[in-house]
């Protein structure tokens, strides 16, 4: 199918898309990868008035993971350019997670177009941009005529592919504090029926200073953290392996409270790909 009628806007700078949305409010969508949008559009699932393309606006491509500012990436940068992101920061874990989080999405066509902010906003239960932002506990700034704010991602996703962006506000960047951004280590395990295809399972285990953040995706309304399994990781001495039973029970402990509906099946396969994670995330501690 083709686009309903609607008109093409290209704001060269960020004060004038913040005044154009502080009018158009819901007439207008805005356009910076559109790797979801575009597709909404040629099906007809959404018909605005008016496309905002943002994508000459200045500043908003940029990707930096260091300084006292902490992480920041705009709201043009794209899955390829994180892909990058040991180039960027070398030696540095977080860089490294965010490099293999990028590569594991979709194809090459897709992450040189499709943005990290543009994934977070989709609010998919299965996109991975959500996951890891929601382990990390970072925070999408929010800009309208009337100021900016941040959000915790956590906060910010209401359920799938819903959010609190208000409609005269422009997502502008992706932000995580300098406190955050400091891993020890970290894991990662996404289970797919083929590459480049959603997950069926994901889940990331962090490590920071001794405390552990375990988080699951693919499941549910949006990502939803992992209590007992963080407990068991951190309750393992530091001179011994964690028992993958050990783990295996605190992961199906917090799955019968995360989604007691799930078949039996599903919710091992989940905790499998948990415990993957933790132990990932272990043996990178030990390293």
């Amino acid at each position: 199918m083709k686009f309903a009628p609607l008109e093409l806007r290209v704001p060269a700078t960020l004060e004038d898309a913040l005044s154009q949305l502080s009018v158009l409010g819901s007439d207008a969508q805005v356009l910076a990868g559109g790797q979801s949008l575009l597709p909404m559009l040629r099906y007809r699932v959404m018909q605005p008035h008016v496309l905002l393309d943002i994508n000459r606006i200045d500043g908003l491509d940029r990707l930096a993971l260091q300084g006292e500012a902490g992480v920041r990436i705009g709201a043009l940068v794209r899955h390829a350019d994180v892909e990058q992101a040991e180039k960027l920061a070398p030696g540095l874990p977080l860089a490294a997670l965010l490099a293999a989080h990028a590569r594991q999405i979709a194809f090459h066509a897709v992450r040189n177009r499709g943005t990290v902010v543009g994934s977070i906003l989709q609010a998919d239960p299965k996109g991975d941009w959500p996951l890891l932002a929601c382990a990390l506990d970072a925070g999408i700034e929010l800009a309208s005529a009337r100021g900016v704010r941040s959000v915790p991602v956590r906060e910010f996703i209401l359920g799938p592919l819903l959010t609190a962006r208000a409609v005269d506000e422009l997502a502008t960047a992706l932000t995580l504090a300098p406190s955050r951004a400091r891993l020890a280590a970290w894991g990662r395990a996404k289970l797919m029926h083929r590459a480049g295809e959603y997950a069926l399972c994901s889940a990331v285990a962090l490590c920071r200073n001794g405390t552990w953040d375990c988080w699951l995706g693919a499941i549910g309304d949006r990502p939803a953290a992992l209590p007992p399994l963080a407990d068991a990781l951190a309750g393992v001495p530091a001179s011994a392996p964690p028992a993958r039973e050990l783990l295996l029970d605190a992961a199906h402990a917090d799955l019968a409270a995360t989604a007691p509906d799930l078949a039996p099946a599903q919710r091992h396969r989940h905790a499998v790909n948990a415990v993957d994670a933790a132990l990932h995330a272990w043996d990178g501690l030990k390293r």
